[in-house]
Parts: C-alpha cells; sequence; structure tokens
C-alpha cells in the first residue's frame, strides 16, 4: 500500500491510497486476490463481497506502520483491551493534548482530568454523551464499544479510514450517525474505505462500490450501478431467492415462554408471551434493552422481579446453566467473546450445548463427537477443510451456522437470538434466515433482538419494539413498517452509557 498526504489539486481527485498486487491466502486457499485498488480523496469507496480477511479488510503487514501512513481503521471486532478505562482506550499510544500541554513531571505522573476531558471530547465528536470514561470497556455493551472504537479511529485524523462493518451493531439512528462521519471525512479531503453488509447503507452512502466474490475483485460499480438486486448478484454469482416465510403459529399452539411484569436492573416491567412456531423480533434503539431481555430470560443478568413460565411452569434460572437445561438456547451478539472456543476445534464448538446428553457417564467418545459434529456441519452447509481446524480460522458467516448447528442439535423448545447475522455476508445471511424458519416450522419458538430492521421485517411473524427497558409496541405482520417501528422506538433517551450493560 502506498498513500499520499499531499492535499489535492483544485479539480482532481488524487489518490489516498493505493492498492497493487495484493494477494492472502491461507494454506491453498486464496482468500484475496486483487491486482489494483486506488482510494480517492473525497471518496467513499464501498466494499462488499462474500469474503473478508479474517474478518478484516485490507492494510499492510504491520498496524503501527499504517498508522504512521494515515491509515486508521475500524475494526469489525474491536481491539479494545476490556480490563482498561473508556478514556484509557480512547487515548491508548496517542500523543495526548493532556501529555503535551503538560511539563515533564506532570506527564510523568499523567494528566488524567485533561484525558478524560479528551476522551469526553473524541466521544462527543461522533455523537455519543453522558459516557462514564473511567468505566472499564469490558462492562459495556457491544454497541457502545463499537461507537468507542470508531471514536478512536476518527480521533487520530487519518488521511485514509478503513470501517469495517461500523454499524454492524447499531440501531439505524446510531448507524446515521456513522454514515455522517464518514461523509465528514470525505468533505475533508480524506478517504474512506467502507466494508459493509448491510445493502441499503451501500446504496446511501457510497461514490463507489467495489464488489468481491471469494477474495476477487468481479465489478466496480458507479451509485447508479449498484442496485441491491446488481449487488447481490455480482456477490454469490446468481439472484437470491427471497421467498415468503411460513405462516405463524396459531392461537392454539401451546405457550412456550410467558413472561408477566418482569423487571431487571435497567429492564421493565416486560409483559411477554410467545407460542411454539413462533418467530418474534425484538427492535429498539441502542440502549433500549433488546439485549437485556434475552440476557434476563436466560439466566445471565438477575431478574429483580415478576414472574416467567416456560412450556406453563415457574422457571426461575440462577444461572445459563440452568435456563439451558430447561430448554433454551442463546446464540449471542458477540459470538467470538461470548460463543466461541476460537482456537479449539470446530468439531469441539459444534457440540459444546450437548456434552451432558451425548457423553456416557461423563465420558465423551471420539468418535461419536466427530460424528455429531459432521452431522451438524453438513446439515447448516457449514464451508471448512476439517473437522478439526480450528473454528477461528473460518469466515464469521460459517462460524455463526456453527452456533447455529449447536443450538439446533440441541433441540431447545425456545432459542434466543441477539444480532444473528452480526458481521456475515449477504449469502449466508440468507441461509441463516432459512434456518430460522425451518426451525419455527418444526415448532420451535424464536425470540430474535436486531438492529437491522430489514432483517427482522423480514424474518418475523411478529415484532415487539423496546424503549427504555419496555415494551412500546406490538406489532403483527400486517402493522410491520420501519416508520411504525421508528416512530415507537425514538425517544428523548441520548446515546448513553447511563444504563448497565447489556444494551
Amino acid at each position: 500500500m502506498t498513500t499520499n498526504a499531499q492535499p489535492a489539486r483544485a479539480g482532481q481527485a488524487e489518490a489516498a491510497a493505493v492498492l497493487r498486487a495484493v494477494k492472502k491466502s491461507y494454506g491453498p486457499v486464496t482468500v484475496l486476490d486483487i491486482p489494483e485498488l486506488e482510494l480517492k480523496r473525497g471518496q467513499i469507496t464501498c466494499v462488499v463481497g462474500e469474503i473478508l480477511i479474517a474478518g478484516r479488510p485490507l492494510q499492510p503487514g504491520r498496524a503501527d506502520h499504517a498508522k504512521s501512513l494515515g491509515v486508521s481503521m475500524v475494526a469489525q471486532e474491536f481491539p479494545l483491551v476490556g480490563r482498561l478505562s473508556v478514556a484509557e482506550n480512547l487515548l491508548l499510544g496517542r500523543h495526548t493534548r493532556a501529555t503535551a500541554n503538560a511539563g515533564a513531571l506532570r506527564r510523568a505522573l499523567f494528566d488524567r482530568a485533561g484525558t478524560r476531558q479528551e476522551a469526553r471530547d473524541l466521544l462527543a465528536d461522533v455523537g455519543v454523551d453522558g459516557v462514564d470514561v473511567d468505566r472499564p470497556v469490558e462492562q459495556l455493551p457491544v454497541p457502545l464499544r463499537q461507537m468507542i472504537e470508531i471514536a478512536k479511529a476518527w480521533g487520530n485524523k487519518p488521511l485514509v479510514l478503513i470501517l469495517d462493518e461500523p454499524t454492524s451493531s447499531l440501531g439505524p439512528v446510531e448507524a446515521e450517525k456513522v454514515l455522517d462521519l464518514a461523509r465528514r471525512h470525505t468533505a475533508a479531503g480524506g478517504a474512506v474505505l467502507f466494508i459493509g453488509h448491510r445493502l441499503d447503507e451501500v446504496r446511501d452512502i457510497a461514490d463507489r462500490v467495489v464488489v468481491l466474490r471469494s477474495g476477487r475483485l468481479v465489478a466496480d460499480l458507479s451509485p447508479e450501478e449498484a442496485s441491491e438486486e446488481r449487488m447481490i448478484r455480482e456477490m454469490v454469482g446468481s439472484e437470491l431467492a427471497r421467498g415468503d416465510i411460513a405462516p405463524p403459529a396459531s392461537v392454539e399452539a401451546r405457550t412456550v415462554l410467558k413472561a408477566s411484569g418482569l423487571t431487571a436492573e435497567g429492564l421493565g416491567p416486560v409483559d411477554l408471551e410467545l407460542r411454539a412456531g413462533e418467530i418474534v423480533g425484538v427492535a429498539g434503539l441502542m440502549g433500549s434493552g433488546r439485549s437485556r431481555l434475552l440476557h434476563t430470560i436466560m439466566g445471565a443478568q438477575p431478574r429483580t422481579g415478576g414472574e416467567v413460565e416456560l412450556g406453563g411452569r415457574p422457571f426461575h434460572p440462577r444461572h445459563p446453566a440452568d435456563a439451558v437445561a430447561a430448554g433454551i438456547g442463546l446464540v449471542p451478539e458477540d459470538r467470538k467473546e461470548q460463543s466461541l472456543l476460537l482456537q479449539h476445534p470446530v468439531r469441539w464448538n459444534a457440540t459444546l450445548a450437548t456434552l451432558r446428553r451425548d457423553s456416557w457417564r461423563g465420558v465423551l467418545t471420539p468418535g461419536g463427537d466427530r460424528e455429531r459434529s459432521a452431522k451438524i456441519v453438513k446439515d447448516l452447509g457449514v464451508r471448512l477443510h476439517s473437522q478439526e481446524q480450528p473454528i477461528g480460522s473460518l469466515s464469521g458467516g460459517n462460524q455463526q451456522k456453527v452456533v447455529f448447528g449447536r443450538w439446533l442439535h440441541a433441540r431447545p423448545d425456545l432459542l434466543l437470538l441477539d444480532e444473528p447475522t452480526r458481521g456475515v455476508d449477504v449469502g449466508a445471511k440468507a441461509e441463516i434466515y432459512q434456518l430460522i424458519d425451518t426451525a419455527a416450522q418444526n415448532g420451535l419458538a424464536v425470540l430474535a433482538a436486531s438492529s437491522e430492521l430489514e432483517e427482522l421485517l423480514w424474518i418475523c411473524h411478529r415484532i415487539v419494539v423496546m424503549a427504555h427497558g419496555r415494551i412500546v409496541a406490538d406489532l403483527r405482520r400486517e402493522q410491520f413498517s420501519k416508520e411504525r417501528i421508528m416512530t415507537a422506538a425514538a425517544g428523548t433517551q441520548p446515546l448513553t452509557a447511563s444504563t448497565e450493560a447489556p444494551a
């Protein structure tokens, strides 16, 4: 990669960065092969496609070298240090105002007050207010971590800003803040490389759309050429079938989950009922309580009041293990932190939810383990070389399919989905949607929280909308519309971390 830090001449769009003969392989498999790609000043280049490099976009071999050349990246998997505070993460490795303006003794002691204020200013510049900058990042919900990572990259004032799925955990309002940042950056003469799977955002923001398929550049489209249908066709090599979901469960179907006056810290009271075969979506802005609701049902967050019935019986989980034993599964928002053993084989990860059931007197047989994993891999169409390869070496979509397969193999009564397609490509999304629909047809009750309205509108029979920890609307399919959902979700609550994680 080469960069050009000189200002562009009037009337010309100079190259901010040029990539030539860029290749990346894992063993015999080439995952990236681009002869040349030029990123121009004042231009947002959007990249869409099936495969990324281990979930990250193009970068030189050394991150510090890239930074010195004026390149900053918002990674899909946030490289934040969980035990450090928000302020420490934001200013890590930077020459801050606080140290620049301090004498030698003050620099040695570190100006914490100045650092805190600089961190607040960085967050305010990306539209985030009210965050306790002394709070450890690991205690924050994923959407706020995403905004912190964005603020960190933005604060470097780069020439080239790489955004890899920067809105994957954000609702429409927060996502628009990120898109505005990209526009501000190019208006000031910078270049933006935007990798995204939300095609409506790509169409909204792009000055140019580069499409990758199996790591190879297959199309370079103008905004006028980049219709959703055209981008999907270029990405997957064919038209993508978008069939209707199966009809919702009948009113006679058995009630799987019933919550009455459910409360937890920052949640409720919530009244909610799900029937077998029903897919219910949970919509809301960041901090509305979407993830908190799922975590409380799962026993990962203590309940403070109300009653929950599972299959007609009182349900009081003290721990997620109680929920699993009772027939509940959870596909969490952050699969790498909350669901996968990245360095361990696919085989292990695929069968984690059924270790007790599949063992004999607490002993697992390797042959049976491989057989069960092979069935999950086959049934869900997971693309891999071997069950023995680390699951961290798979693409995001294939990792997510393994997580889904784990729970479908466990045959729960209720499946909780938190951002079920975060960080996966369009083709994998369609496959996951089909898995959810098929599971519901087989009698599974599904509660799916998502920041993507298109996703909920596509897969759900019913959508409940949350705001300030409560359900403020309950919409049947014939009532669905983006405007109605956003109107219900909107409120006066600012984008803050005042509510405890999860979001």
